[in-house]
């Protein structure tokens, strides 16, 4: 009983798919982390402080409660991630690692911290970063980065070779004009830094010939060399949304009867020929009685079963599939189906299907019998 409680609650906290309890319940939590952010950007406005400053503190603490009781229940479900150790050390793994420390701190009460004499209320800010692991784009770009760790670290080596080497050549070029601020080279290295980011603060520049030739060449340099990491993270971000799409698109071909039996290659080769649509609420995808065309993977949104027969209505929602015989048989359409909600759907018309078929004669095999099979159940349904 235990184990089933644990397997849910893991369920709940930790998989992206997932029922609408699922998701229901990480909505509470973004709702959650974006009621203590804003109290806590509103906490620090002096006469909203001032004024309601015992009510933000409520809705501080109880957020933060709702923080603590997440946070234990991520120790408790830890022993159920994937690939998991022994419970103690998976438990001790995630209490160590940045998110769990994220976890910690915005289940700490900082709220109360000036009513003993502390001032640390500024931590009430953190959970904001708690968001991050709610945001696809964030686990995007930490792919990103990590898949492109060597090549960005032989890149930030670069960089600071060249802020040291254009930090030191302004400090002597400038060190008896401005001694106050060119000192040094760790003092000449906030004004290479700033320029080399092409910020240009003013607060502190060089004013003799050969200083100001050294500041134009490390501006230009600066150009070139921040553009070299931003492209490799900007390419590395693109790729590494790919691939997380074409996963998607792939667990839902896989799950079509007709194709079940395909190996992984074959799949992704259907998945290849798969065409984007956006479907608007109220809009009528398939008819009853018009002649099939294409099949139909539903991404995001609802859509609604009309068989027209005096039945009950059905539903379909994120990674069903509808009109697959439309590929195997000349059949009228079975239902209706309207959009309940925007939709995003992927569409695999029997034209493209049967060309595709042709110029991969093994898949058309492979296929045509998995039809011949889906067919006879369907006759004996």
């Amino acid at each position: 009983m235990t184990e089933s409680l644990r397997a849910r609650a893991h369920h709940l906290l930790t998989r992206e798919e997932g029922g609408r309890g699922a998701h229901v319940f990480r909505a509470g939590l973004v709702i959650l982390i974006v009621a203590s952010v804003v109290t806590a950007v509103l906490k620090s406005v002096p006469h909203i402080g001032r004024d309601h400053g015992t009510l933000l503190d409520v809705i501080l603490l109880v957020t933060t409660l709702g923080f603590a009781i997440e946070y234990l229940l991520r120790i408790w479900v830890a022993p159920d991630n994937v690939g998991a150790r022994r419970p103690a050390r998976e438990r001790l793994h995630y209490m160590l690692s940045l998110p769990g420390v994220i976890d910690l701190v915005a289940a700490i009460p900082f709220a109360l911290a000036p009513h003993i004499g502390l001032s640390l209320d500024w931590l009430d800010i953190v959970p904001i970063f708690k968001l991050l692991r709610h945001m696809a784009a964030f686990q995007f770009l930490a792919e990103a980065v990590y898949s492109e760790r060597r090549v960005l670290w032989s890149a930030a080596v670069l960089m600071l070779a060249l802020l040291v080497f254009q930090s030191s050549l302004v400090f002597y070029f400038e060190r008896e004009a401005q001694p106050d601020k060119f000192g040094s080279i760790p003092e000449a290295m906030w004004w290479g830094i700033v320029t080399l980011t092409t910020v240009g603060y003013g607060d502190v520049t060089p004013i003799t010939l050969w200083g100001r030739m050294a500041g134009g060449l490390t501006a230009v340099m600066g150009l070139c060399m921040f553009a070299i990491p931003v492209g490799i993270i900007a390419s590395a971000f693109v790729e590494a949304v790919r691939r997380r799409e074409f996963v998607d698109t792939w667990n839902l071909v896989a799950k079509v009867p007709l194709f079940r039996s395909l190996d992984a290659a074959r799949i992704a080769a259907v998945a290849s020929v798969l065409l984007g649509r956006r479907a608007e609420r109220g809009e009528r995808l398939i008819r009853k009685g018009d002649q099939a065309d294409s099949m139909y993977f539903i991404v995001s949104g609802e859509v609604e079963v009309d068989q027209e027969t005096g039945a009950p209505k059905g539903q379909l929602g994120a990674g069903d599939f509808f009109g697959e015989i439309a590929l195997i048989a000349e059949r009228e359409r079975t239902a209706t189906i309207t959009a309940l909600s925007v939709c995003k759907l992927l569409v695999l018309h029997k034209d493209d299907f049967d060309e595709f078929m042709e110029t991969h004669p093994d898949l058309k095999q492979a296929v045509d019998i998995a039809a011949k099979r889906r067919l006879e159940e369907l006759k004996a349904g």
